[in-house]
């Protein structure tokens, strides 16, 4: 009998409390939560909260060397969205600015800032 509550007690656990602490943890730290948009003021750290989480930064730094255009940029981000990426208007803006220009952080990131 003990053992068939302590049976019980776990998959209760499992079943119930666990993935309620999980999604919990989700929508705390979720892309768009304040302390994350806060963050997101230079080019590398809205290129590590946005794009880091599904790519690598080879493939990231790789597209970087490809001297891609405005309208190229967007396409793709407009892509990362219809696929997940939680971007907001402003940030597509400053993230196709920061891979158009070739911001210094993100250049020195990669490796190719010499």
């Amino acid at each position: 009998m003990v053992q068939i509550l302590k049976i019980q007690r776990k998959n209760i656990y499992i079943t119930f409390i666990f993935p309620a602490v999980f999604i919990g943890g989700l929508f705390y730290f979720s892309p768009t939560s304040p302390a994350l948009a806060e963050a997101a003021t230079s080019c590398k750290s809205l290129m590590e909260n946005k794009c880091l989480d599904c790519h690598f930064e080879t493939r990231i730094c790789r597209k970087i060397t490809k001297n891609k255009g405005t309208r190229s940029w967007k396409r793709t981000i407009k892509s990362m969205i219809r696929h997940g990426a939680e971007v907001n208007g402003d940030e597509q803006k400053a993230l196709i600015s920061c891979f158009v220009d070739k911001d210094k952080e993100i250049l020195s990131f990669c490796g190719m800032d010499k």
